[in-house]
């Protein structure tokens, strides 16, 4: 299947071969292997060409915000067959309960309560599946409670970390 997305103004189009969680994305002329699963809503774990990264998924309107890498993508989407690619990626609202993308151990803890945080700030290393893994804010806010410590074992289901969104505007 080809999709095309608009991304930083620029269009692009992707192919995809193959069904998840094993396929062949092709973009431009560049070819990645990608296992892939939705690990919860709006939360995808990928190994790319044997590299593990996790993306968080967000619906806005007419298209996604995707943050991957500590960067932060507006994805315009441009059909309906690609509305229910996003559709398959999951994703609301941008939630405040951050939670860890896979189970694993809490290694460090980088904010505290009344921290103030920006979208694509590192909140909690996690170590899962013997790599450790940055768990960064999907948006700007204040830090309202932080549920876990060093040495404490997550799961994908309880919030870490707990964000009040910043004010649009302000």
């Amino acid at each position: 299947m080809e999709y095309e997305f608009t991304v930083r103004g620029e269009k692009r189009k992707v192919r995809l071969e193959g069904k998840p969680p094993n396929t062949r994305a092709v973009v431009g002329e560049s070819e990645y292997d990608v296992d892939w699963a939705t690990v919860e809503g709006g939360v995808v774990s990928m190994i790319i060409d044997g590299r593990c990264r996790t993306a968080r998924v967000a619906r806005r309107d007419g298209g996604l915000v995707v943050w991957v890498g500590g960067r932060r993508l507006e994805l315009d989407v441009g059909s309906p067959e690609d509305e229910a690619v996003a559709g398959a990626a999951g994703g609301g609202a941008v939630s405040g309960a951050i939670k860890a993308p896979m189970p694993g151990s809490v290694v460090k803890v980088l904010v505290a309560e009344g921290d103030s945080v920006e979208t694509g700030q590192s909140l909690v290393i996690v170590e899962a599946m013997k790599m450790e893994n940055e768990v960064r804010s999907p948006l700007n806010g204040i830090v309202k409670s932080v549920n876990v410590s060093a040495g404490d074992s997550v799961g994908t289901t309880e919030a870490m970390v707990e964000i009040e969104p910043a004010e649009e505007g302000g």
